[in-house]
Order: structure tokens, then C-alpha cells, then sequence
């Protein structure tokens, strides 16, 4: 057929798929204005849940944290924070050290509740502010800006302590 080919297909076909085009569509430029559009979406709802991923981590220090101060208050271990005394201060030193929070976090032990003695209860709270790792305010406008759990325990022998707070 070839050139001679009164119906023009082999003239047609040819041109359709050897890619060249007289003229330009009139969506050429749809793709990138859409990807424009929605590329920032994306990026915002990947970091917002990477943010989210972080905030969880976070407070699941904190529920370690006080987790841990709990337990070293209720079997009331010897002292750690080596001033001599079995004090709030052990506990907060157990609860702070049980955690890789950056600096800010308050650790709140209560005195226990009736005389301290074996059954008595006493808690434990413990106070974060929340970390952001893009500090975009579309992202932590939603954040919460602390981080608060709270442990209610039962001492296993008479407490040689009272309560107290500080920072880590």
C-alpha cells in the first residue's frame, strides 16, 4: 500500500503515533495544575500524621514515666538521688530517668492519703509539653500543647515519704 493508499490510513497512522502533533490539546497543562493543587494536601496529611505518630510516642513517656514512679513509690525503694533520704525526690529522680523527654516535664508525687501505711494511697502525676518535630501551625493548631497522666497507686509498705514536685 504504502503511498499509494487511496483511503489516507497509512498517511494517518503515521502520523497519529509517530508523536507528531500539529497542534497542542487544550489540556496540555491540566496535569501539573492539578498536581499544584493537590501536592500541598498530600504534604500536609503525610506530616499531620507523622506529628500524630510523635504525640503518641510522647505520651506514652509520660504514661511510662509516671508508671514508673508509681511503682518505685508504692514498694518504696532505698534511696537513688543519693541526699541521704527516701523522699519524693527518689521517685521523681525513677519517674524522670525512666524517660527521654526533652527538659519542662513536672513530676508531681502526693503525700499518701490516711497515715502512710501499708494499703494507704498515694499519686503521681506527671506534666509534658508537647514536642512538635515540623512546628507548622496548620498542623499544631490541632496539637494539644501538654501532656498530662495521672497514677493513683497503693503502697506495698509504710511510705518513708512525703509528697512534692519538680521538673525534670
Amino acid at each position: 500500500m504504502g503511498n499509494n493508499d487511496p483511503s489516507g490510513v497509512d498517511s494517518w497512522v503515521g502520523a497519529t503515533f509517530s508523536g507528531n502533533r500539529s497542534r497542542r490539546s487544550a489540556d496540555d497543562g491540566a496535569a501539573l495544575f492539578e498536581f499544584a493543587i493537590v501536592m500541598p494536601m498530600i504534604v500536609l496529611l503525610v506530616l499531620g500524621v507523622i506529628e500524630f505518630g510523635w504525640l503518641f510516642a510522647q505520651m506514652n513517656q509520660v504514661r511510662h514515666m509516671s508508671q514508673e514512679g508509681a511503682r518505685w513509690g508504692a514498694v518504696s525503694h532505698p534511696d537513688i538521688d543519693g541526699d541521704g533520704l527516701e523522699d519524693w525526690a527518689d521517685i521523681e529522680a525513677r519517674a524522670c530517668g525512666a524517660s527521654n523527654l526533652p527538659g519542662g516535664t513536672t513530676v508531681t508525687v502526693t503525700g499518701s492519703e490516711g497515715t502512710g501505711g501499708k494499703g494507704d494511697t498515694a499519686t503521681i502525676t506527671v506534666t509534658a509539653n508537647v514536642q512538635s518535630l515540623t512546628n507548622l501551625g496548620l498542623i499544631t493548631m490541632f496539637l494539644p500543647t501538654t501532656l498530662t497522666n495521672t497514677e493513683t497507686f497503693r503502697l506495698e509498705q509504710p511510705a518513708k515519704w512525703t509528697g512534692g514536685s519538680s521538673n525534670c
